[in-house]
């Protein structure tokens, strides 16, 4: 089920953070990314840190520090496995005057779920 989300990104430290505006409780960090849960450890918000360089390598894509500053709205795709949660984050982007819908997988297991 995507859930909808915003979008806030910090220019001076590369940091993008998409969130569903559910209070947070914990967190997880994980490579560049710190994942949120709520209070009934349900994923709420992600960050990606460094995000137009992880991005670039993962997506294959020239994402500038720019075009991140410009995505505005997002989804967070969530569904659990038996053995791992996929989380996907998805968003408009433009880069170079051309849209891209781009997938982001985040990486996490259910072993890794704080209770």
């Amino acid at each position: 089920m995507v859930k909808k989300a915003k979008v806030d990104y910090d220019y001076e430290n590369d940091v993008l953070y998409v969130y569903t505006g559910e209070k947070v409780k914990d967190s997880l960090d994980i490579e560049n990314f710190v994942i949120d849960f709520s209070s009934d450890n349900k994923i709420v918000a992600v960050e990606v840190l460094d995000a137009s360089k992880v991005l670039n390598k993962m997506l294959q894509i020239n994402i500038s520090k720019d075009a991140l500053s410009d995505v505005k709205e997002a989804g967070i795709n969530i569904y659990q496995g038996r053995e791992i949660i996929y989380v996907v984050l998805m968003f408009p982007i433009i880069v170079n005057k051309r849209k891209f819908d781009v997938r982001v997988p985040v990486p996490t297991a259910v072993a890794t779920v704080p209770v």
